[in-house]
């Protein structure tokens, strides 16, 4: 059953960017931290499990270079929270905890935890060095930090912002692709609102307690994300997943239905 439980809560991401210029200092460090409500459906023999889950990810964030349509970053993964029901039975998962992080089950998924990543992007391709936790991969809406860049600064020409901009982003990543249409919803002397409709297809292996997990899925998610305007910035997001897909495990194919909504806030540090 904790097999289901870790395999079932996660799911991965996608990236989204538009490249420009940013507008925070080299040095700048802030903090990323987003909330996922989640409830999913698998169908394992003919029976349905249901199991709802709310993780947390806090992500640290320093500028290490800026230059024109391009920039780099390294990217500290901090904590992973996560409480997960199912079937009559609770899970709760903390990286903090020493017994977590020293669990058989859990200790290759959290072994680069506090590890520097570092990312680059150039003219909007996004390249990522170092050992990325294999947690973050999987857990829903962590790639929407850990891969995402582009959500987390609104990198658009000054003379783009305005109310009814729009535009559309072509992206993937090592688990997927996605197509997001982006407008600029509402704009005032302090921030921008953006609303950002995705169609996301997913397809990511990963091993738990030595079995490999296959899932594909694809699904829509919609977005409003609040920008600072002086410095584009995030400051925060609600978003709404919609996923439908299958998952392997040991050969066998399970239907799987997922819904989220996924709370994200920015803070500097």
């Amino acid at each position: 059953m904790r097999k289901f439980l870790m395999a079932t809560m996660m799911l991965g991401g996608i990236i989204a960017v538009k490249a420009q210029q940013v507008k925070l200092p080299v040095g700048k460090k802030f903090q990323v931290i987003t909330e996922v409500k989640g409830n999913s459906v698998t169908s394992v023999m003919g029976q349905d499990m249901e199991m709802s889950n709310t993780t947390t990810i806090y992500l640290d964030h320093e500028l290490k270079s800026v230059g024109t349509n391009k920039f780099s970053m390294g990217m500290i993964i901090k904590r992973i929270t996560a409480d997960v029901a199912m079937m009559g039975q609770e899970q709760s998962i903390d990286s903090d905890d020493e017994a977590v992080r020293s669990n058989p089950a859990l200790a290759e998924a959290f072994k680069s935890l506090g590890k520097e990543i570092q990312i680059t992007v150039d003219g909007g391709k996004i390249t990522m060095q170092g050992e990325m936790l294999e947690a973050l991969k999987t857990i829903p809406g962590a790639a929407s930090e850990g891969n995402d860049i582009g959500r987390v600064f609104l990198l658009v020409k000054d003379e783009d912002i305005k109310e009814g901009y729009t535009w559309i982003s072509n992206n993937s990543s090592e688990t997927g692709t996605s197509e997001t249409n982006n407008i600029i919803e509402k704009v005032t002397d302090k921030e921008i609102q953006v609303l950002a409709n995705s169609a996301i297809k997913v397809s990511s292996t990963m091993t738990q307690n030595g079995m490999e997990i296959k899932q594909k899925t694809e699904g829509t998610v919609k977005s409003t994300r609040i920008y600072d305007r002086a410095t584009g910035l995030m400051i925060s997001e609600i978003s709404i997943g919609d996923i439908k897909g299958n998952m392997e495990v040991m050969g066998q194919q399970m239907p799987l239905t997922s819904k989220t909504e996924t709370k994200t806030s920015v803070k500097f540090l």
